[in-house]
């Protein structure tokens, strides 16, 4: 459960969630998405508060791309644009930026590992025009490669959006403009990367124990 938090997050701007096992990192994407009810309260987006609007509306405005994607189902083209709303111009341009138009053209959707199910998800934000991305890394089924694909698509892609992270490598978001640490379903830190690593921080002291922080797979402990 969730318990007094309190977060602003600006458009544009790219957020890390952190914590270990049970912290309410879960739970507080849940709350974004409208998809667990809260005791209290209020979470706004777009100076909307979500308590007073459909769901529906909520979710059509944040775009998720899940830890574990569903087994695909039909064609790659449904998948990708399941309302039929794009061209194929623009259905082959977004896999080519996630890397999976040669393997589409060639292999066909069969030959989808866990980690390619995740480049589709984000293929399918890619076609979507809502501000704000929210992303869950998986740790144990994507490889390095993959994973620093996730991170280019970030940066170039996603530079004009909101973008709210669930990391498991710390690695990866100390580009990040802020990270909200997680403790017992409660915020206990939200703050630039930079300044949690120049004192003795939550965030630093998790940085610290898993090799330096260096992109490890800390799904161990988080």
């Amino acid at each position: 459960a969730l318990n007094n938090i309190t977060l602003s997050i600006k458009h544009g701007e790219k957020i890390g969630i952190c914590g270990r096992s049970g912290s309410g990192k879960s739970s507080l994407i849940l709350s974004l998405f409208h998809m667990i009810e809260t005791t209290s309260g209020s979470t706004w987006i777009a100076n909307l508060d979500i308590s007073t609007i459909p769901r529906d509306l909520v979710r059509n405005r944040l775009l998720a791309a899940p830890q574990d994607p569903l087994p695909l189902c039909g064609t790659v083209r449904y998948n990708v644009d399941p309302l039929q709303l794009h061209s194929d111009e623009a259905i082959t341009t977004a896999l080519t930026k996630v890397e999976l138009w040669n393997t589409v053209r060639e292999k066909g959707r069969y030959s989808f590992s866990h980690g390619q199910r995740q480049l589709l998800s984000l293929a399918r934000v890619l076609l979507r025009s809502g501000s704000i991305v929210v992303l869950d890394e998986s740790t144990s089924s994507i490889d390095y490669e993959t994973g620093k694909l996730i991170q280019k698509l970030i940066r170039s892609e996603f530079a004009d959006r909101t973008v709210i992270a669930v990391a498991h490598r710390l690695g990866n978001i100390l580009d990040f403009n802020k990270m909200a640490i997680m403790s017992e379903g409660k915020l206990v830190e939200f703050d630039t990367p930079e300044v949690t690593l120049k004192r003795d921080s939550a965030f630093r002291r998790l940085y610290d124990s898993h090799s330096g922080g260096l992109g490890e797979n800390m799904s161990s402990e988080f």
